[in-house]
């Protein structure tokens, strides 16, 4: 494990901090209060030798955060978009759009859905009029741009389908030299001069269509086109491919579910020259089987195709597992029957394929055991003995493992692995993958870093057929009862040695892992090198599990503190909901202070719009009022003087008289009540209970909190059940227990019902006096013994600091 700086050193805030504030790349310390007044302290001289330092292991050092090159600055156009600042100059633009997906192109990496919206941002200002000519993009500066965005996002694919359209219609623009503006329908390409060879990058537009939920569009674009070009000649490289773009568009409209227009596009391309070859054979197999639909699968599996090939493995595999779902073993046995007729012949006996998926039949079909496996094996190596790239290897037995994973069945996958191992067949990059699978699903961890150990030998820089079964190895590491950090360090810095990007469910895997075991430097890390490359939607993901870590009531309050500062560091987007959701908690852990270093971080962030609104005041407040400390409120008092975006109403006053009351400081909140009642909004029926509970607590409160009462007698006002219980308990705490038991009897015609057991608990916590107490529970088992057995069996007693029994309930505070 790496080493790093000890926590409580980490944490020690500076002298004289107010709000915690600290830079990216390390967690704000805790927030304290001094338990000693400043002029106690004693200066001491710290004595230090030097020379000790030659034996200490160097500070721990962060990760530089990893930005794309070119990205910045595409970001910064945005933002000052949005702002309506001034953007960068359009050199500067060119060259991050050049750097951005000559990157992405070079390295095979996603954009994401944020760099496609910001990229379309871009080329919107480069397509105005008046920057047309400063722009010196080329037509292949787009097509790479198109060609980057056919890799689809892990989120909505909508930016990248926009983008791709924005794209295309400039090139269109250019190729058919129209003028800026003018050309706003991509779709009329194909009509504009149509004695113009269509264009080249016809090709990748129809595949962002079909890829991203407008495969019904690229059908109708492709037929048209279609319609001009003629089967009997070769195209040019300028040209339109038919046999090229048809895979992605018929792909498209299976993803899509649209099964009338698949028929219909497949019938014409057939009717217009286009050969029914392998591929095609595949999509219609696999769209068909997998909807379990009998005719059509026999049907278009039936058809010859294309130079009487063989169908491909996978049609082969969607048919046989078709036919086990749908009890259609004999129509699999008469396929497999002709496969080993035409092995047999000679006429597939070239075909590796054919060998393998005559493996697959015999294990998922016909049941052979793992001896009639390897008999198979030997018959065919002997059948091709003067064919070696036809020889079964270990392809074959990656075959047979695909079968055992679907069966669900990993002890004949480890007996498939022992069977390579006996034939002599060296483990390539699909068996570790295939064995990573079956191991996982088996819950086999150690089993499963084993592969990932003699994966990691192979040269694999430039393949990332891996990476979705290696971010399954780091979740289930991470999910383990007792998690092997050692182990998922290993596999984090393989991968990124590699520059790989984790998925966001793995990324949380880890940070919620290292959380727990207070590796605070490893979270750090993890954040800087992937969440810089996530989009808007991903971000949120992982922001959405440290909120949720923040609000666990399990985890310690010193963790959900480094998780807070971690999620205020690197997502300082944060929705403000969630801000207030865990300064709720923290004043739920009896943490203040923490609950209002959160307010002060929405205080002083830069966006003015997660800076707190009055409602944000007024939650704060009623959690000190759940939680008293008076430096806190002193605090948030200041703040909401100064802050000249709300406006101090009767809200804001009930709210401050709760803080003042919770602090005993009751005296300061009369103050706020005789500004209520001068102000033009007046009181509300929270301010009339919040001012009685602090004639409550106020010597000689009694005498205006009576006066109080006869006022609003004498106006007949309606009073609501909380105002009437908290002038009741006024009383209490004033030992009028006389009129109490005159107000309880006389409370259906004041609040017009009778009273809740909850106001007897009031006035029973109350009184200040053991006789009171006494004599309040001997008249309520006389007067209202239902209320009173209700109350006593719902709720338990306790003794008080003064020794006086107290029923367990909350007085929540409302303002």
């Amino acid at each position: 494990m790496r080493s790093q700086v000890t926590r409580h050193v980490l944490r020690r805030p500076p002298a004289a901090r107010a709000i915690a504030t600290s830079y990216l790349g390390s967690p704000a310390p805790r927030p304290t209060f001094r338990t000693y007044p400043v002029g106690c302290r004693v200066t001491r001289t710290v004595q230090r030798r030097s020379f000790l330092n030659l034996f200490q292991k160097p500070p721990r050092t962060l990760k530089d955060i990893e930005a794309e090159p070119g990205y910045e600055t595409l970001l910064t156009y945005r933002a000052a978009e949005n702002d309506n600042l001034r953007p960068p100059p359009i050199s500067d633009l060119v060259k991050a759009w050049r750097d951005f997906f000559t990157y992405k192109a070079k390295h095979n990496r996603v954009v994401n859905s944020t760099q496609a919206l910001c990229a379309h941002r871009v080329l919107e200002y480069f397509v105005q009029p008046d920057n047309v000519g400063s722009c010196s993009l080329s037509l292949d500066d787009l097509h790479v741009a198109m060609r980057c965005l056919e890799k689809p996002p892990r989120d909505d694919p909508e930016s990248h389908l926009e983008f791709s359209t924005a794209l295309y219609r400039e090139i269109r623009r250019r190729e058919l030299d129209i003028e800026p503006g003018r050309f706003h329908n991509v779709t009329l390409d194909y009509r504009v001069k149509a004695n113009q060879d269509q264009s080249k990058y016809l090709h990748s537009f129809l595949v962002a269509l079909s890829q991203y939920g407008r495969a019904l569009e690229a059908k109708d674009i492709f037929l048209q086109t279609l319609q001009n070009v003629t089967g009997s000649k070769e195209p040019t490289s300028t040209e339109f491919h038919p046999r090229r773009s048809l895979l992605p568009v018929i792909n498209g409209l299976a993803k899509e579910g649209q099964e009338q227009a698949l028929r219909d596009v497949v019938k014409e391309a057939i009717k217009s020259g286009v050969p029914y070859d392998v591929s095609i054979h595949g999509v219609m197999i696999n769209f068909f089987a997998e909807r379990d639909n009998l005719g059509e699968t026999k049907f278009w599996w039936s058809r010859p195709i294309r130079k009487g090939l063989h169908p491909s493995p996978r049609a082969y595999y969607d048919v046989l597992q078709f036919a086990l779902r749908n009890d259609q073993k004999d129509w699999a046995m008469e396929i497999y029957e002709d496969l080993i007729a035409q092995l047999e012949s000679g006429s597939w006996s070239e075909s590796k394929a054919c060998w393998d998926v005559s493996f697959q039949f015999a294990f998922l079909l016909l049941g052979k055991g793992i001896d009639q496996i390897e008999h198979m094996l030997n018959v065919a190596l002997d059948h091709t003995k003067d064919l070696p790239k036809s020889q079964p290897n270990i392809g074959s037995i990656n075959s047979l493992l695909k079968c055992a994973i679907d069966k669900d069945d990993p002890y004949m996958a480890e007996r498939f692995i022992s069977l390579s191992k006996k034939m002599g067949f060296t483990p390539d990059l699909s068996t570790y993958i295939l064995q990573l699978e079956y191991r996982l699903r088996a819950k086999d961890d150690g089993g499963a870093f084993a592969t990932f150990q003699a994966l990691r030998g192979l040269e694999t820089s430039a393949n990332e057929r891996e990476l979705p079964v290696l971010n399954k190895l780091i979740r289930g590491l991470c999910a383990s009862s007792r998690p092997d950090y050692e182990k998922i360090l290993d596999v984090t810095s393989y991968l990124e040695q590699r520059h790989i990007t984790l998925e966001p469910e793995t990324v949380v895997s880890i940070c919620m892992a290292f959380l727990k075991n207070d590796e605070t430097y490893e979270v750090i890390d993890t954040l800087s090198l992937h969440t810089a490359h996530y989009s808007i939607a991903e971000r949120q993901m992982v922001r959405k599990s440290f909120v949720d870590y923040c609000l666990d009531k399990g985890n310690s309050t010193a963790r959900v503190w480094d998780a807070y500062a971690l999620l205020r560091q690197f997502f300082p987007e944060v929705e403000n909901e969630d801000r207030m959701a865990i300064m709720d908690a923290f004043f739920d852990r009896r943490r203040p202070d923490m609950a209002c270093h959160v307010f002060g971080h929405m205080r002083s962030h830069d966006n003015l719009s997660y800076r707190p609104t009055l409602e944000t005041y007024v939650r704060c407040l009623e959690g000190i009022g759940r939680c008293p400390d008076m430096e806190s409120l002193s605090m948030i008092h200041n703040m909401a003087k100064m802050d000249t975006t709300i406006q101090i109403n009767t809200k804001l006053y009930n709210a401050l008289m709760i803080g003042y009351i919770a602090c005993d400081t009751s005296h300061r909140a009369l103050d706020f009540w005789e500004e209520i009642t001068t102000s033009p909004e007046g009181p509300s029926y929270e301010t009339l209970e919040i001012v009685f509970r602090a004639y409550e607590v106020q010597p000689y409160g009694d005498v205006p909190g009576k006066e109080l009462w006869e006022k609003m007698t004498k106006m007949d006002v309606d009073v609501p059940e909380h105002v009437y219980a908290a002038y009741l308990a006024m009383l209490a705490a004033h030992s009028h227990l006389s009129d109490i038991k005159l107000l309880l009897d006389d409370c259906d015609s004041i609040i017009g019902k009778r009273p809740d057991f909850l106001t007897f608990a009031y006035v029973y916590n109350a009184l200040p006096a053991k006789e009171m107490k006494e004599d309040f529970e001997f008249w309520s088992q006389h007067e209202y013994p239902q209320l009173w057995k209700a109350l006593t069996q719902k709720h338990r007693r306790r003794k008080d600091e003064d020794g006086l029994l107290q029923f367990k309930v909350s007085r929540p505070w409302k303002a």
